[in-house]
């Protein structure tokens, strides 16, 4: 999977000049269970449970998400960007729908940590199965699913004032992994475009990953 996409030839962006700096405090990632395969897990108590999972979605690809966030977004605010990663003993078993490893935490605790912040930011992205195009899949075939991102950016001071909102909303993927991008900070799976066909209902971590660089492009025009 890391040979996939996550090979960063840039991990480190110098935002010296910044005299601010801000926090993202919260990160909700949801995603439909219709863009997602199942799998059967069992439990404990041995009982059989469907677990939604994206295909390939480990924590390289949250870690990627936040990296990505915190350099187009300060760069945008004009201040350096840092996330409240969870602890990954604090991470609870795979909860269908939701991208794991993000930040979920509350402004008040945002602040008590991180009280002389310029930024306090609270973002929310949600990939729907339906309300967008359909894409084109294998054998000249389209999907049932029509894909669309929402998101939104919210930007607070320490008073939890709203200084900013920034919002997207795409609705036409069929030639997403064909886009280009004119920066991709290092990430590989940004610059190798390709006019690959998709041949499931299912999207994969490249995909996500480039649907949601889309959003955010488009939010921070």
């Amino acid at each position: 999977m890391k040979n996939l996409f996550l090979i960063l030839t840039i991990l480190i962006i110098n935002f010296s000049s910044f005299g601010q700096k801000g926090v993202i405090y919260n990160f909700a990632f949801r995603i439909d269970d219709e863009l997602v395969t199942q799998m059967k897990a069992q439990n404990k108590e041995h009982k059989i449970l469907n677990i939604a999972t994206i295909e390939e979605m480990p924590k390289e690809l949250s870690d990627t998400i936040l990296l990505i966030t915190e350099k187009m977004l300060g760069k945008s605010l004009e201040a350096e960007l840092f996330s409240m990663r969870p602890e990954d003993k604090l991470i609870m078993a795979a909860v269908p729908q939701h991208l794991m490893y993000l930040p979920a935490n509350m402004f008040k605790k945002a602040v008590k940590n991180n009280d002389e912040l310029n930024y306090y930011v609270d973002i929310s992205c949600h990939i729907a199965a339906s309300g967008g195009v359909e894409i084109t899949l294998a054998n000249n075939t389209y999907s049932k699913i029509k894909p669309k991102l929402s998101l939104t950016i919210k930007v607070y001071d320490k008073d939890k004032n709203e200084l900013q909102t920034k919002e997207a909303k795409l609705k036409d993927f069929n030639k997403l992994r064909a886009h280009t991008f004119t920066e991709t900070y290092g990430i590989q799976g940004l610059g190798e475009n390709n006019y690959e066909i998709t041949e499931a209902e299912t999207i994969n971590a490249t995909d996500v990953l480039r649907m949601y660089v889309m959003g955010l492009t488009d939010a921070l025009k």
